[in-house]
Order: C-alpha cells, then sequence, then structure tokens
C-alpha cells in the first residue's frame, strides 16, 4: 500500500509508539556463509551509529590512517564482569584447505563431508543425482535455520551451550578434546586454560557453524550446476548467464564488504557468548539495504537460478531464502532487541507546568485525540463503527464487477477513475491544505466549533477516512481489473507463464513489505499526512528503517504491486493502467509532499543523498582512474564522438526528463526485508513415595496493608514454605483460584496432582535457576531474595509473588507446593482472599483511592533501574513500561468495577484521574 516520503511526522516519544530513535542500535551483520547479523537502524544521513558493545570493529578511517602501525587490541566482555583480551581467529576457508595448516577433528568432518559430495556428483547416476543434492541440499538448509536457530535462541537466552560445555569440562577425555581442537585451530601458543569459558565455546561452536555453512553453500551450487540448460534461443543464453554472472560477482561483494565490517565477531553470533567493547562503523553494504546478508545476500540464489535455466533452482532458491528470513525474524531480530536494545515506556504522560498548558498540547494526549484505533488499509476494523462498516460494504461491492463478467472496458474506467481520484483529486486538496489550510477553512466557514481548534482535529479525521477509503478501493478495482483480464495457460513453461506468476507474485510481496517496513517509520501520524493539518504535534525527519536506504521507497517500490498483478493477468490494458498509477504517484510524490516537506522542514532538514546514492557515487571515485584511462582509448574517443553527435539532436528533448529519471535510478533498488503453561505431567511413584510429605508445607504471610492473610489487588504475597532436606531444586509453589483446582485434583499412590495449569502464576523456590520454563543448574540459596535456611533435616525459605504472577482479581485463592517440576503436591496452603476495597456505589472518590492503590502496584514491576522519573505537574500521571502492566491494570478494573477497557483506554489516559472519571462514566452508562 501507498506509503510515504520521509516527512517524518515522527513523534517524539510518545503514546504506545516509537523507541527513540537515538537508542542504541544492535551491532552485528551476518552472511549466508557465515553467520547474519543485523545492521543498526541509524539515526541521520551519516552511516555511523555507534553499537553498545560491537567486536573486531573498523575504526574511523582517520583513526586507522594514524594508528594502522599499532596492532589493535580488542577487549572482550562476559556477562559475569570478566573482561579479557580477544584473539584474532583464522581464516575460515585458509584454515580448513591450506594443507600445510593442521586439522582438528571438525575441520577432517568438513573436508570429508564436502568431498563425499563432489564423489555424488561425478558418480552417482544422473536419475538419481539431482534428488540426492535436493534432500542433501535440504537438510543443510534445516540444520543452519532450524537447528542453528534453536541453538542460538537457546545460547541468547539462558547460555544454554556454554553451561552445557562447562557441565562436560570436568571429564578429562572432554576437556583434553575441547583443548586440542582450539590449540590446533588457534596456535600452540593460545593459552586455552587462561581464556574464559564463553570464548572457548564460541570458538568450538564456530568449527561446528563451519561444518554447516560449507556444506549448505556446496549442496546448493552442485544442485545448481546440475540442472543448467543450454537448450534455446544463444541471445537468451549469453543475457541469462551475463546476468547470472553479474548477481553472483554482487553477492561476492555484499559477503566480502559485510566481513569487512563486522569481522568473524558478528559472523559467527559472538555476542551470544560475549560482548566486545568497541565500536562499529556500519559503511559499505550497510547503507545499500536492511539487513544485507539477508536480503541482497541472496542475490546468487538467483543469479545461479538464471544461469541454470532451471525452474527448480529457482522455487529452492525462494524456498531457501524464506527460510532464511524466517530465522531472521525468528531468532536475530529478537536476540538483537534482548542484547542492545533500550527498554522505552509503551505510554507516558507527563504534564507541562499550568503556565504552559496553553501554549503547548501534551504529546501523548494529542497522539489519542487524533488516534483512535483508525483504519489503515483493512487493519483495526470495528463494524460498529459507521465508517468501518460503510468501508467494509464498498470493499465488498468493488469485488461484485466479477461476478456478472462485465466488459474489460467498464473495468478500466473504472479502475482508472479510482486511479485518478486518489492521486490527483485528493492529492490536489492535500497541496491546497498544506499552501492554505483549505480543507480546515471548508469546516470553519461551515460548522460552529466551540473550540476553534476543534474543526482542525474533525477536518483530519475525516480525511483519514475519506483516504484510506480511497486507498483502499484503488487497489481493490486494480485488482479485480486484474483478476478479469487474467487467462490460464495451458503451457506454462513454454509460454513464460511461470516465470511471470513467480515474478510477479515477488513484486506483490516487496510491495508489501515496503508499505509495512514504511509505516512502522512513519507511524498512523506521517502515513496518513497527519502534518498538512495538525502543527502542535511533535515531528522531526527521522531516517532509521528503510529510508536509511532510500529518500523515498514509494519512488522505486510503490508501484510494484500493479506491475505484479499486470505481469500475472499478462494483459496489456493492465499493464497500460500499471504505467498510469506508477506516473500519477509519481506526480503526488513530486507535486504535493516534496514542496511540502520543503516548505515545514525546510530544505536543509531534507536529506539530498540516499544510501544507495552515496555508495554508487564512492565507487565512482574509487575508480575514477580506471575510467579516465579507458576513455582515452582512440576506439572508445571514436564512440564518444558518434555519441555526442546523436545527443546533439535529442538533447532538447531529453532535457525535461532528465531529472526525474536521475531520481528514479538513484532510488531504483529492490530490497526484501522480514508461556506460560507448564507441562502437565504427573509422576509419583517410588521417588515421590521416598520424601517425607510432612516436612513440607507452603502458607502466606501476613500482608503488611491488612496485617491478615488477605491481600490487596496487585499486592505481593510473601510465601512462607518449608521442605524435607532431599527435596528437589526444581520444587515449584503454584497460585490457583480455589474454584478452579476444587474440581481438576485428583489422588495417585496417596498423593494429590494438580490437573489444571497454573497459567503463569508460579514461582521455583530456586527463583534465579529458572529460566522461564527451564531449571537451570544451582546450589545457592533459595527463596525470591535467597533467604533459605536449615534446620536439621528441612530447608526453609520465602518466596515472593508479584506482577504477572499474580491473579489480577479479586477471589478465593490457596497455594500448592509441587516437586520436581511435576504437578505431584507435596503441601497446600489454606484458603485465603485477594481483595478490593469499594463497597456500595462507585463514586470518583472511591474510583479514585482504589486505583490510585492499583496502579502502583502494577507500576512497581518491570521498571528498568536505571529509568528516571520525568518531571510533571501532574502526580497521577503514569509512565508504562509493558503490555504485562495495561493487562494487569484492565484485569483490575473489570474484577473490582465491573468494566471491561480495551489496553487502548488505559494507554490512552495514562493518568488515575482520568481512569477513574472514565470509570464512573462507564458504570454510569451500563448499570
Amino acid at each position: 500500500m501507498d506509503s510515504h516520503e520521509l516527512r517524518r511526522r515522527v513523534p517524539v516519544p510518545s503514546a504506545a509508539q516509537a523507541t527513540d530513535a537515538a537508542a542504541p542500535a544492535a551491532a552485528t551483520a551476518a552472511h549466508q556463509l557465515g553467520a547474519e547479523k543485523v545492521a543498526p537502524t541509524e539515526q541521520g544521513a551519516e552511516a555511523q551509529a555507534p553499537t553498545p558493545d560491537p567486536c573486531d570493529a573498523a575504526q574511523d578511517s582517520s583513526d586507522t590512517a594514524q594508528d594502522s602501525s599499532k596492532p589493535e587490541v580488542v577487549l572482550g566482555r562476559t556477562r559475569s564482569g570478566r573482561v579479557f583480551r580477544v584473539h584474532d581467529t583464522p581464516d575460515m576457508l585458509s584454515s580448513i584447505f591450506r594443507p600445510d595448516l593442521p586439522k582438528t577433528p571438525l575441520d577432517l568432518v568438513t573436508l570429508a563431508t564436502l568431498a563425499a559430495q563432489l564423489l555424488a556428483f561425478f558418480f552417482m547416476p544422473r536419475p538419481y543425482v539431482h534428488w540426492f543434492f535436493l534432500f542433501y541440499f535440504a537438510f543443510w538448509r534445516m540444520m543452519y535455520n532450524v537447528g542453528l536457530g534453536i541453538i542460538l535462541t537457546k545460547q541468547s537466552k539462558t547460555q544454554w551451550v556454554v553451561r552445557l560445555v562447562e557441565k562436560h569440562m570436568s571429564d578429562p577425555k572432554f576437556h583434553a578434546w575441547v583443548k586440542s581442537q582450539l590449540v590446533t585451530k588457534m596456535g600452540r601458543n593460545y593459552a586455552f586454560d587462561d581464556m574464559p569459558i564463553e570464548y572457548n565455546t564460541w570458538l568450538l561452536f564456530r568449527s561446528l557453524v563451519d561444518v554447516i555453512l560449507l556444506n549448505d553453500v556446496t549442496a546448493y551450487a552442485l544442485f545448481g550446476f546440475l540442472n543448467i540448460h543450454f537448450g534455446g534461443n544463444a541471445v537468451l543464453i549469453a543475457l541469462r548467464w551475463s546476468a547470472g554472472v553479474l548477481l553472483l560477482l554482487f553477492n561476492l561483494w555484499v559477503k566480502v564488504d559485510a566481513h569487512r565490517v563486522v569481522k568473524d565477531y558478528a559472523w559467527y553470533w559472538g555476542d551470544c557468548f560475549f560482548l566486545c567493547q568497541q565500536n562499529m562503523v556500519f559503511d559499505g553494504v550497510y547503507e545499500v539495504a536492511p539487513d544485507p546478508m539477508y536480503s541482497i545476500g541472496y542475490a546468487g540464489y538467483y543469479g545461479l537460478s538464471l544461469i541454470s535455466g532451471c525452474y527448480s533452482v529457482l522455487f529452492v532458491s525462494l524456498a531457501a531464502h524464506a527460510s532464511q528470513m524466517g530465522f531472521l525474524m525468528a531468532f536475530e531480530n529478537p536476540h538483537m532487541d534482548r542484547t542492545y536494545g533500550t527498554k522505552q515506556p509503551i505510554a507516558q504522560r507527563v504534564s507541562r507546568p499550568a503556565e504552559d498548558t496553553e501554549a503547548a498540547k501534551i504529546a501523548h494526549d494529542l497522539h489519542y485525540r487524533l488516534f483512535r484505533n483508525d483504519n489503515v488499509v483493512l487493519s483495526n476494523v470495528d463494524v460498529f463503527r459507521s465508517t468501518d462498516f460503510l468501508l467494509l460494504v464498498a470493499a465488498v461491492y468493488a469485488f461484485v464487477p466479477l461476478i456478472g463478467r462485465p466488459g474489460v472496458v467498464l473495468l478500466f474506467v473504472h479502475a482508472l477513475g479510482w486511479r485518478i481520484f486518489h492521486s490527483f483529486v485528493l492529492g490536489g486538496a492535500l497541496r491546497a491544505q498544506s499552501e492554505s489550510q483549505w480543507i480546515v477553512r471548508h469546516f470553519v466557514k461551515h460548522y460552529h466549533y466551540d473550540n476553534e481548534q476543534d474543526a482542525v482535529v474533525e477536518a483530519f479525521a475525516n480525511w483519514k477516512v475519506i483516504y484510506n477509503a480511497s486507498l483502499l478501493l484503488t487497489y481493490i478495482s486494480f485488482g479485480v481489473l486484474a483478476a478479469r483480464c487474467y487467462q490460464p495457460f495451458d503451457r506454462w513453461r513454454a509460454s513464460g507463464a511461470l516465470l511471470r506468476h513467480v515474478l510477479g507474485a515477488m513484486l506483490i510481496a516487496l510491495h508489501m513489505w515496503s508499505a509495512r517496513s514504511s509505516y512502522r517509520v512513519l507511524g498512523p501520524f506521517g502515513w496518513q499526512y497527519g502534518d498538512f493539518f495538525v502543527r502542535e504535534y511533535p515531528q522531526r525527519l527521522q531516517y532509521t528503517g528503510i529510508y536509511r536506504f532510500l529518500n523515498n521507497p514509494e519512488r522505486t517500490m510503490g508501484g510494484a504491486a500493479f506491475f505484479g498483478m499486470a505481469l500475472i493477468s499478462g494483459s496489456l490494458p493492465v499493464i497500460g493502467l500499471a504505467v498510469v498509477a506508477f506516473a500519477a504517484h509519481w506526480w503526488f510524490l513530486s507535486h504535493v509532499e516534496g514542496p511540502h516537506m520543503r516548505r515545514v522542514y525546510g530544505e536543509s532538514a531534507v536529506r539530498k543523498e540516499s544510501g544507495v546514492t552515496k555508495q554508487v557515487k564512492a565507487a565512482a571515485q574509487r575508480n575514477s582512474s580506471i575510467i579516465r584511462k579507458a576513455l582515452k582509448h582512440p576506439a572508445v574517443s571514436e564512440v564518444r564522438a558518434s555519441i555526442v553527435a546523436a545527443r546533439a539532436h535529442t538533447i532538447n528533448a531529453v532535457g525535461s526528463i532528465k531529472p526525474r529519471v536521475e531520481r528514479i535510478v538513484d532510488d531504483a533498488r529492490g530490497l526484501i526485508e522480514q508461556r506460560s503453561s507448564r507441562l502437565l505431567f504427573m509422576r509419583t511413584g517410588d521417588e515421590v513415595r521416598e520424601l517425607d510429605v510432612s516436612r513440607f508445607s507452603v502458607s502466606p504471610r501476613e500482608s503488611p496493608l491488612s496485617g491478615t492473610k488477605r491481600f490487596h489487588v496487585g499486592e505481593p504475597i510473601s510465601v512462607s514454605w518449608t521442605a524435607a532436606s532431599n527435596h528437589s531444586r526444581r520444587d515449584w509453589i503454584g497460585l490457583y483460584p480455589v474454584d478452579a483446582v476444587a474440581q481438576n485434583t485428583t489422588e495417585v499412590n496417596g498423593l494429590a496432582v494438580t490437573c489444571v495449569s497454573s497459567r503463569g502464576h508460579w514461582i521455583g523456590i530456586a527463583e534465579k535457576e529458572w529460566k522461564g520454563d527451564t531449571h537451570t543448574a544451582g546450589d545457592g540459596a533459595l527463596g525470591t531474595d535467597g533467604a533459605s535456611r536449615v534446620d536439621g533435616d528441612h530447608i526453609s525459605g520465602i518466596s515472593v509473588f508479584s506482577g504477572k504472577r499474580l491473579y489480577w482479581a479479586a477471589g478465593k485463592y490457596e497455594l500448592r507446593y509441587h516437586h520436581d517440576g511435576s504437578h505431584d503436591v507435596l503441601a497446600r496452603s489454606e484458603p485465603f482472599e485477594i481483595y478490593v476495597d469499594v463497597e456500595g456505589d462507585v463514586t470518583y472518590d472511591k474510583a479514585y483511592q482504589a486505583l490510585s492503590r492499583i496502579t502502583s502496584f502494577a507500576l512497581a514491576d518491570e521498571v528498568p533501574a536505571d529509568a528516571e522519573a520525568p518531571a510533571s505537574a501532574d502526580r497521577d500521571d503514569l509512565a508504562l513500561w509493558s503490555h504485562d502492566q495495561v493487562r494487569h491494570i484492565t484485569d483490575a478494573i473489570r474484577s473490582t468495577f465491573g468494566v471491561d477497557f480495551a489496553p487502548d483506554i488505559v494507554l490512552a489516559d495514562a493518568n488515575v484521574a482520568a481512569l477513574a472519571r472514565h470509570v464512573v462514566q462507564a458504570r454510569e452508562l451500563l448499570y
């Protein structure tokens, strides 16, 4: 869908909106023949975003020139805080393939598997070898994307690999094998025993990765070579090979340049094991495309597909590339957020001093006044809103012509009409609004407002509905035309239809990704042209996300979906309309958005060169001497003279369109982006019966507020427990509603077994040894604060339920002590009450008092230790840090007042007094 040029009406952190663009970004990168990492989102035009702890970094060019003679010392830091010197790692290809270098067992495994591939390639019978390499490549691709993905995710979350290696290091044979492996790889001078376990584990993991990656790329290459076809038109073969070789060379440049930036540390996911204390300069390929080692880093797949001329290779390449994007989304992005993300509140209301409130509105309140879960295409649809209902009706009616098979001319005119309305009619209105507030003036002229600012809000609200409806119907009408003109094919391969369908689907996917990426940067305010209407909204130009690489993605990718549908349909009218749509939207960008950007933000704030343009210019400068020598050659001079003569005849004609063509060429690059229910198992038997159950007990401690075993909703519950000395460190305590467990408890071998999930309301007695639902080995003190005590043959401790471990609703509850990670009950508490003090009619004062206590409990959890409370004139303002906090507040409101609020209501108010007023008003309407 249409995204917009980087006006980029992006609010300074407010309301459930964006994370501050200046926050440190992740500093790693990656690859296919190595570990892909994500390049940082960069603030501003310069591609130089320092990261907290990247490693083996490229230095600033000026510093490198001065210090090139000095050996660079890179320091690493483990999670425990130990600092160490990071050694240079050997080149992967040299250490494995050079015969004069010693080989480790894993190197020998790599060489053996590669040799087996070559033997199969040359000697396996041809009817079987194609299938062999197809499944062999699929195996190694799954080992990479699924196997390494699972291992790295567990390592990132719980240091699983390090703990596994550390556990087996006590075995002398294993210790000797690992030491031999690493000393052989790193050299005889490598001090294995002096290095931290994290670094040694990473080096061992690196060798395992080499086995997978080299087999993966070799299997793919051999599969492609097996399917090369030489038949057909010689010119087409030459074109295919030329384009394919260029893509392979481009892929090689991407890999080499990425490794120049990130080195082996990021190439092999080093930040999953330790952090390095140095900054990277993300230039080169990292200014050309987002996540380059996931997007353009796989251009070689499509190069070999072109060279082979085989659809099988193309489809295998698409599947492999898609699996790599899944690896990016499932592991890489969450890992980067965990490692480098800076936590920001999802909603924070900070009132200004009373004397300033007339002059400047609160950004948080203004955002939620302007946006109320508005439609973006068909998201956030609520059929109880009249505008949403009518939008759905219009969308359905747009498909009706397909039923009666009307003429192509009628559908063409229908689609063309919506395109003209969307680009030129709405574009003209928006241009007039930018220049003279034309739309707002209309509302001021024809409608009465107690506050004239309300005219702006109403004008913008109506504009959002009209624009979104026009956008949706423009695409639907075009799609209906393409569907009407589509003709099935009998001979897909011979007619080229299969290739057209594949390319068309890729263009549509590219368009959807581009629009989604743009919306993530713009937000609803920028997407719906809010700065044409609302001048008070905090805004700044922000070249992040996709806009780091392209000044305006719409100039190059805004029509991708239209051309994709045109390719699939194979119809000339559809292709013609796609060209018209692209040209119309180009006019809109050039004559509406562009002038408004310069008018509002100034010429100096609008970036002139995108990341792609800068890299092209840099490449031209590096090779200028070669170009100058080539231009002096006699043959070239003769050709130049001919070109100059021809150019003289056409210069007047092309002069008017030259700036436009150059702008399109500059931006033309294709980009591709991308609980807790415990296992209810019953294990009773000899092990449980050997325990002295009388030694186990669990009971809530008295509340500091009530002085009894009654707890206010949201109040932390301290639990005292005792256990036999031979208990399991995997024992855990669950919190359950009495009604839920009354009918869901059975008895096995004389012991009660809980037959209902705790739904995350549980805590391990060795709390710090649990990572999610996984228990890690330990031998420290037990209890929330390590406050355990050993007394003879039993042990006691205190654990605390708080935050999301609690039930945020009044009622009767009980605690259950379970054995060794199972649901076998060794002890249970007497029922106790969670309450809230609201009796009789709910007045504002009662609601305010109850909500003050509820929010204070809800916000006491998950606040970062380094968070500073902002200065605010209103003590009722709230800073909400997570969706869990918001859910706790809404759950408590529903239980306490019988009013069901969506999370967005709490986010929009972000103030205790405002919430209390809404609760009272809602009850007056509902009760």
